[in-house]
């Protein structure tokens, strides 16, 4: 297991905890609940616009003290992320929150487009909604040429699923799945509150990059499962090469046999969802001898 799992899972994965989802569990006084509001609102205001300045993101001293107060993730795979959304739903019953499908907002600063992929959960609503609105910079976005909020707002919604049930969420796994988007659980400040899942892919997840990029590798731990090929099942067609985002997957130009190797597989299984011969397994990580200890 992982250090996460060592110091949040009580003795299980640290995601299938569920007092982990419980908002008003892990921040029980009105006082915790205020701070976590205006840290999120100034987190949102400060930062989320200025991904894609290289002077921001590229600063190792912020992203280690931004990774020491609990901003985090790991990669899992399709199966742990059904059971993830199950627990978060079941924890809206106790609480008065709910599982929401919001825009990318890693996708909307490097690629300018609205991605609707990114679940959030486990904050109450009503801070929810404060927080939505506060997290806008006063100046205004150029991609709306400094609309007016109420029409911002109205554009940022659309696509949107609020609540997003779980039967629409697996539809929506299967789909990005095949499109080649990982499913990384994180943490947004307030470990070992569980609060989203981002879908996303390599050239935009700002978590990923400020693991490979700038090498602080608590933002994107690798997942508790390694690919494995059934050498007997395997045709060599090279679908899960080009699927696999982490160069982990390579096929022989001599003798016609694809590899994974497990010390680069990050464990995301999105290789598995195109290989049509059902020849790619998901191996829990401490039965691989030499990627056990690789998080």
């Amino acid at each position: 297991m992982c250090h996460w799992c060592t110091d949040h899972g009580r003795g299980q994965v640290w995601y299938e905890n569920f007092d982990n989802y419980l908002f008003n569990k892990i921040l029980p006084t009105p006082a915790e609940q205020e701070e976590a509001k205006r840290k999120m609102i100034a987190t949102f205001a400060e930062t989320e616009w200025r991904y894609s300045e290289p002077e921001f993101i590229r600063n190792i001293d912020f992203l280690k003290e931004r990774a020491s107060h609990g901003f985090a993730a790991q990669i899992i795979i399709k199966e742990e992320m059904i059971k993830v959304l199950e627990l978060a739903e079941e924890a809206t019953k106790r609480e008065d929150s709910m599982v929401v499908l919001g825009h990318c907002p890693c996708n909307l600063v490097y690629h300018g487009t609205r991605e609707y992929c990114c679940i959030g959960f486990g904050m109450p609503v009503a801070m929810s909604m404060e927080i939505g609105y506060g997290r806008l910079p006063r100046e205004g976005l150029t991609e709306f040429g400094g609309a007016e909020w109420r029409e911002l707002r109205n554009e940022l919604r659309k696509g949107a699923k609020v609540p997003l049930h779980l039967v629409e969420a697996r539809e929506l796994i299967e789909e990005w799945e095949k499109k080649g988007r990982w499913h990384l659980i994180m943490g947004r400040g307030r470990m070992p509150l569980i609060e989203a899942i981002c879908n996303c892919e390599r050239p935009y997840c700002t978590y990923w990059r400020n693991r490979q990029v700038s090498g602080v590798k608590e933002y994107c731990l690798k997942g508790h499962f390694v690919a494995r090929i059934d050498p007997h099942r395997c045709n060599s067609c090279g679908a899960c090469t080009e699927q696999c985002q982490f160069g982990a997957i390579h096929t022989s130009v001599w003798e016609d046999i694809t590899h994974i190797d497990p010390t680069g597989c990050f464990g995301c299984g999105i290789c598995r969802a195109v290989c049509k011969r059902s020849a790619i397994e998901m191996v829990p990580r401490e039965q691989i001898p030499v990627a056990r200890n690789l998080w």
